[in-house]
């Protein structure tokens, strides 16, 4: 890759940075979202924001070169942040001593915006793109990507290869694979009555909870085989002299495999249909299913040209597995070739901490833009 202009890429990404487009911040949101339209139009491209349902604080945002409904590289990334409206004037863009950049998003995903753009730029100056590409950004990642599954599924079913510009790791590690995840939120009714005076005439929904919740971790909290299990929130109950007719609890499941995700559905809708207490009603809704990202043979060819290619430029290629989901799930489960962590290097995400590291920078475009040279010539 030629005439790389680090200033220039921080300069775009103090600007993006600096614009909050946190949860549902739609203003933010669409300023993210023109910024890089005018980028991407400006090199002569194809630009389309569509809205679902016409929600506008989610744009979702495609770019492309051809008109072909082939895609053979997809170059993805998220627009939104995790933090509150308000918190680039407190904490802005910065550059620290160590080459850090500071700032809220700045490296989930913002440094992954940016890094596609100036692949995207050398590529057209390279005068030579013989192949159909599409940049895709969403603006609902934070969020389980409620709005823009559906686009996702769509482009999926049209690519053959994607690299996903999530954070590479602190040690400048890819991530081939992710566990699945599926939330769900469980309400309990139960029957009221007075605490003192007859509370054997009532059915506790919170003490029905409390077994779920002894049950749920001892069967499926299992570090050893990738399968976790988290109750994130528990929530029941009113006045003290009142047995509670009413309780509620989420849980977040994370798991290797797209089996042991349906054996664990298949067991809590059992445990649905037969409470501890017969007279409590129990009601799960599933709020959202992120699939599994395995690396499967497609995605081994991608990593082999990857190693390949950063061999030949001296840059150790490094991969892991993590628990956190990334749109790369929905893609990969559609069989495409998916490397993720494609973006800049860094830590401390979904935090004040996050940091970037800016040295990892145009190193890791290159790994990109070389691999991409090296399948397509």
């Amino acid at each position: 890759m030629k005439n790389f202009d680090l200033s220039a890429y921080l300069k775009d990404l103090e600007t993006v940075v600096n614009i909050d487009s946190g949860q549902a911040d739609e203003a933010g949101a669409n300023a993210v979202a023109m910024f890089f339209k005018e980028k991407y139009e400006a090199l002569g491209l194809k630009v389309e924001i569509r809205y679902f349902k016409d929600n506008k604080a989610t744009p979702f945002m495609t770019v492309r070169n051809s008109d072909s409904e082939r895609i053979d590289v997809l170059l993805a990334g998220h627009m939104d942040t995790v933090f509150a409206h308000g918190t680039a004037a407190k904490r802005p863009f910065s550059i620290d001593e160590k080459g850090h950049v500071r700032g809220p998003g700045c490296i989930d995903c913002k440094g992954g915006l940016v890094s596609m753009y100036y692949l995207v730029k050398a590529l057209m100056e390279s005068g030579n793109v013989n192949f159909n590409f599409c940049v895709a950004m969403n603006s609902d990642e934070e969020r389980r990507s409620d709005f823009s599954r559906d686009y996702w599924d769509e482009l999926a079913q049209k690519s053959d290869r994607c690299f996903i510009f999530e954070p590479g790791r602190v040690n400048e590690e890819y991530v081939e694979q992710r566990k699945g995840g599926a939330n769900y939120l469980v309400h309990c009714y139960g029957i009221p009555a007075h605490s003192g005076v007859n509370p054997e005439k009532g059915a506790s929904a919170i003490l029905e909870l409390s077994r779920w919740v002894e049950e749920l971790y001892k069967e499926f909290f299992k570090l050893e085989e990738g399968t976790t299990i988290n109750i994130g929130r528990f929530d029941g109950g009113a006045d003290n002299g009142s047995v509670p007719d009413y309780a509620e609890f989420t849980i977040s499941l994370r798991c290797m495999t797209v089996e042991r995700y349906l054996e664990i559905d298949r067991r809590l809708h059992e445990m649905e249909a037969n409470p501890y207490d017969p007279r409590c009603r129990v009601v799960i809704d599933n709020l959202v299913v992120r699939p599994p990202m395995f690396p499967h043979e497609k995605t081994q060819e991608l990593l082999a040209v990857m190693r390949e290619v950063c061999a030949g430029m001296g840059y150790p290629f490094k991969t892991l597995s993590t628990g956190g989901g990334s749109d790369g799930n929905f893609i990969a489960h559609r069989g495409v070739a998916t490397i993720d962590g494609c973006g800049p290097a860094g830590s401390n995400v979904h935090t004040p901490e996050e940091f970037m590291i800016v040295e990892t920078v145009e190193k890791r475009i290159d790994v990109v833009y070389n691999t991409i040279r090296k399948i397509f010539g």
